[in-house]
């Protein structure tokens, strides 16, 4: 299982796995030093919650170590409209009536773990109610404060399948369809579709009342009243390209989700986030009906009101990736050089970025991993976490990942390790797996990592395990080099994504 600065990591990497996400709106007050507060309003129903989420960040240079900071939550407002609870991976928090005060530390990248509420309303709050929870970070580098407004609006349930599956080839031409139904209990005021698809497939209608723009999500408006128990579907399904150089065999995750006006009003306003120009769309069909006056909505049960739309690509623009292996010769005591690769064997590149890590070496028995190249991290109880343990040696075993988002066609990536040899009785050898999605080949996703000794040079330390001490400047060196590139490399990642802006639903 991944730990969870790893899932922050990989998050970056991929469409929104749980609910399309938006930037959240800074906190309203400037803050003071490096330290910001982003958060953004919430609307709750009555007698139904609602989730709110709070980043700490440092917005100038990044600590070379972690520093401690603490937020204080004065949530009295919030708890009198009904209840009020924090959490937060990461955090320690503690409670003194309605005040919350939660201590973490912000990481090498400038984050602290991101801080979750939740507000309940009462089933007597009064609707257009407000609470006001006030926020303040403190730490060494700064303080910052901040505010969230809570509202009590008029509540209703907007339901849609809760899978699509599709397939097609490279280049081939899809539609989707969606529906939405009101489950109530009164009628919707209009309704927003949010389309976030991987970047292989491209939304190319020409609805007028839709917005988009490459790489970002696809946007419909609906101006309809929707009735309670009747459920809508789209006049004309959304049509979509798949991208002439799809590799087939892999399935590409998408996500289709239905909001009120009103919760997507808070998401969208908020700056910095990545959206398509707030611009008439195609000059095509208008996909409206009419508007009627309304107070202001939110969904009570947003967990049902979105699609994972899965699409499996097929056809013949296959690759095959094969693990490579090595071979050295040693004494006991010594110190060689191993490497682990991969291979792709065409014809089609492989976006590797899919997969996490890509490459698997297991240590051979009897050697202990010294020097570690700062693209592998181990891969242990707690998973795999690249963020900091990069470059680690002594792990039996390690997840690699090269920093790139595609192998074309008979590119080779060799991982380096440096093995001390503390048990020589014969030929031992550890494995080196790939692990990437629609590879085509199974047979070739093992090789072989050995060791053999030479000119009779085995022994052992009892058959126990022991070790041999490490000596020498080299292995910290190498690691903490490592450590710094891999850090540029995944920060750079981030940042070409986006990195500080801030996601909220």
């Amino acid at each position: 299982m991944l730990r969870h600065s790893v899932r922050r990591w990989l998050a970056g990497t991929a469409v929104a796995a749980a609910i399309v996400t938006v930037a959240a709106v800074p906190a309203a007050a400037a803050p003071a030093g490096d330290v910001k507060i982003y958060t953004r309003d919430v609307i709750v129903a009555p007698g139904h919650s609602a989730l709110g989420q709070i980043d700490v960040v440092l917005e100038g240079p990044w600590p070379p170590n972690p520093v401690p900071v603490t937020v204080e939550i004065d949530a009295s407002e919030a708890a009198a409209l009904g209840a009020f609870d924090v959490t937060g991976d990461g955090w320690d928090c503690a409670r003194d009536r309605d005040v919350v005060r939660c201590a973490a530390a912000f990481d090498r990248q400038g984050d602290a773990p991101r801080l979750h509420y939740q507000v309940i309303a009462g089933a007597d709050a009064e609707l257009a109610e407000e609470a006001e929870l006030t926020i303040t970070a403190t730490s060494a580098l700064g303080t910052a404060t901040g505010s969230s407004t809570v509202t009590v609006v008029e509540g209703v349930d907007l339901q849609t399948e809760p899978r699509f599956r599709f397939s097609g080839d490279p280049g081939a031409r899809l539609e989707l369809p969606s529906t939405v139904r009101n489950a109530g209990p009164g009628p919707a005021d209009g309704a927003v579709l949010v389309f976030t698809a991987d970047w292989l497939l491209e939304y190319t209608g020409n609805f007028r009342n839709c917005r988009h723009r490459e790489g970002l999500p696809t946007i419909c408006r609906f101006d309809t009243q929707l009735r309670p128990g009747v459920t809508y579907r789209l006049s004309a399904p959304l049509p979509l390209v798949l991208n002439p150089t799809a590799r087939s065999g892999i399935a590409l995750a998408n996500r289709l989700q239905w909001w009120t006006p009103d919760d997507w009003a808070l998401a969208e306003q908020a700056p910095g986030v990545s959206l398509p120009p707030d611009t008439p769309g195609g000059s095509g069909a208008e996909l409206r009906l009419v508007e009627q006056p309304a107070t202001r909505q939110t969904d009570t049960a947003p967990w049902n009101n979105w699609t994972a739309v899965d699409l499996t690509v097929t056809g013949d623009r296959t690759a095959d990736m094969a693990a490579v292996g090595s071979s050295v010769s040693a004494r006991l005591g010594e110190r060689v050089r191993v490497t682990a690769a991969y291979q792709n064997l065409g014809p089609t590149r492989v976006e590797i970025w899919r997969s996490q890590p890509h490459l698997r070496v297991r240590i051979p028995e009897g050697t202990t991993a010294v020097e570690v190249t700062h693209f592998c991290a181990p891969i242990d109880a707690d998973g795999w976490n690249p963020m900091e343990e990069f470059g680690k040696p002594g792990a039996r075993e390690y997840g690699c990942s090269a920093y790139a988002d595609f192998v074309e066609a008979g590119q080779r990536h060799e991982f380096a390790f440096t093995l001390r040899v503390d048990r020589l009785t014969g030929p031992t050898s550890g494995t080196v797996t790939i692990d990437v999605a629609g590879n085509t080949n199974p047979a070739n996703d093992t090789a072989r990592i050995t060791v053999t000794p030479r000119d009779g040079g085995t022994g052992g330390n009892g058959g126990d395990g022991g070790s041999l001490p490490i000596t020498g400047a080299s292995t910290g060196l190498i690691a903490g080099l490592g450590a710094l590139l891999l850090a540029a490399g995944l920060a750079g990642y981030l940042l070409t994504r986006g990195r500080r802006t801030r996601f909220i639903a």
